[in-house]
């Protein structure tokens, strides 16, 4: 048996159906590459230097953390032909060297300012459509784009201002002709925030002869591709003369606002869904180091000043 075709056969059996579907189509994503690259690679008589040859091929035109998740997702399928199946005799994957990978590009702004963020703010309300209230409740909420596609007016509790997050849009993939709800990213994720009165009217002004258990802003005209949403945001961010971001970027926006306004870690965390603020400290924790070296200055203006 091929490589390939034990890899397909088992992401098939194990992975579809059991993973989100992003999850998988970067399995079968694996797949192709191998194909491409290595279709009439034996199994049986796969080397440990085999193994470390496809890793550095993968590498050769992509990043580092990118070839750390191939080399998982590969690893789960060669462990189990060893483990399980027995058609290796030996764990061809121990002791694999992950690559430098290709170097990663220049990257974009990841944060705003904080002026720059309220002149965004202002264009949004400015253009007043259901792209821009749809971009406004991701700032306002921090909510991940398939969370906020998710939003049903089942969700929403108007008198007590709040939004349960329990379920996604599977926008990517497509159930009899509509689009599914899925589950959260993980059990962490669900959760109930809450919201401001702008939010709570603007999916109040959208949900407009949607039924109670209809995605609000899937259903109307320009939801339906990330991308066409992305190009309409930055068209946006020209607008009002401040630096690109992209949709997921506004949750970035959302959490460093609330870090740099004084608010814990731990409540940022419980509000983006993050199991703990470790993610949140080590991500956004940016906002504060960028503000404490502004005040250390000014200190030292002051100072020097008397």
């Amino acid at each position: 048996m091929f490589l390939t075709d034990y890899y397909l056969r088992e992401i098939k059996t194990y992975k579809k159906g059991q993973v989100r579907q992003v999850t998988y189509n970067k399995y079968r994503s694996n797949g192709r590459f191998l194909l491409e690259n290595f279709p009439d690679l034996v199994l049986s008589k796969m080397t440990a230097d085999d193994y470390q040859q496809i890793l550095n091929k993968y590498a050769e035109t992509h990043e580092k953390t990118t070839t750390t998740d191939f080399h998982r997702q590969l690893a789960w399928a060669l462990k189990r032909a060893y483990n399980v199946d027995g058609i290796l005799k030996r764990d061809v994957t121990f002791d694999a060297k992950i690559p430098l990978g290709k170097q990663s590009g220049k990257k974009k702004t990841k944060f705003l300012e904080i002026e720059d963020m309220r002149k965004l703010v202002q264009e949004l309300k400015h253009e007043n459509t259901p792209e821009a209230n749809f971009f406004l409740i991701l700032l306002k909420t921090g909510l991940r784009f398939a969370e906020a596609l998710g939003i049903t007016l089942d969700d929403v509790d108007f008198k007590k201002k709040t939004v349960s997050i329990d379920k996604t849009l599977n926008y990517k993939g497509r159930q009899k002709g509509t689009r599914a709800f899925a589950p959260t990213k993980n059990k962490y994720s669900i959760r109930t925030i809450i919201v401001d009165d702008a939010v709570l009217y603007m999916l109040w002004k959208n949900a407009k002869g949607a039924d109670p258990d209809e995605s609000i802003f899937f259903r109307l005209k320009g939801f339906q591709f990330n991308s066409t949403l992305n190009g309409k945001l930055k068209r946006a961010c020209r607008k009002a003369g401040v630096p690109d971001i992209t949709l997921h970027s506004l949750r970035h926006e959302h959490a460093t606002y609330l870090v740099s306004q004084g608010i814990s870690s731990m409540a940022v965390a419980e509000r983006l869904g993050h199991a703990d603020d470790t993610v949140t400290r080590a991500v956004y924790i940016h906002r504060l180091e960028t503000e404490k070296a502004r005040d250390n200055k000014e200190i030292a203006q002051k100072i020097a000043s008397l």
